[in-house]
């Protein structure tokens, strides 16, 4: 069994990917499989079996940042403009975090302004408003001030945060969004995990 090489030719992660997007080869043998399935494989005569399973808490790693986040999510990940860069994770509630990468400039500054424009519609449509703005420290060690609204409208209540940690000409922008529409707190849990993970490189 010590010829026995496990090599796993192609994981191929799309922002989206199917369980079956996983091909696995034993050997000279090839074959597609899908997560947390048994599958068996003739290596020297004898059988053997293999599973693959995903971790439930996995990391996204960046340059600049890292944080973790639950398999249950996938990370979108996409180009809104040069130098810009931009990654999403959703609930099916709506709930989510999206970060912004800024490869060319500091983009603290735009803080105040990112809260007013996800909350006008709210607002204007008669959602009442409170600010519960507050400080943060990363795992990382790095102090940050966390912009808050908390939006009320008949019971229903979304909250957002926005916050950003800059360095020369880069930085992230980072914005969470509850929107309470989730089943067992999902969208929660999510925020907490990033705020409780989020290390700065």
């Amino acid at each position: 069994m010590k010829k026995l090489l496990l090599i796993f030719t192609c994981l191929l992660f799309s922002n989206v990917y199917s369980q079956s997007n996983f091909i696995i080869t034993v050997n000279d043998q090839s074959q597609e499989i899908s997560l947390d399935e048994d599958y068996e494989f003739k290596v020297n005569g004898k059988t053997i079996k293999i599973l693959v399973k995903e971790k439930d808490t996995l990391f996204y790693n960046d340059t600049f940042y890292d944080f973790k986040y639950s398999k249950n999510h996938k990370v979108s990940k996409t180009a809104i403009d040069e130098g810009i860069e931009q990654i999403m994770l959703m609930t099916a509630g709506g709930s989510g975090i999206i970060i912004q990468k800024y490869d060319t400039f500091d983009p603290t500054m735009l803080q105040e302004m990112m809260l007013n424009e996800v909350i006008k519609e709210s607002v204007s449509y008669g959602y009442t408003l409170e600010r519960k703005d507050y400080e943060r420290t990363l795992e990382s060690g790095e102090k940050l001030k966390v912009l808050k609204a908390e939006l009320e409208y008949k019971g229903e209540l979304e909250v957002y945060e926005i916050s950003a940690i800059g360095k020369k000409d880069e930085g992230i922008l980072i914005m969470t969004m509850n929107l309470g529409g989730d089943g067992d707190n999902e969208g929660e849990h999510m925020i907490d995990l990033l705020w409780s993970s989020l290390i700065i490189n």
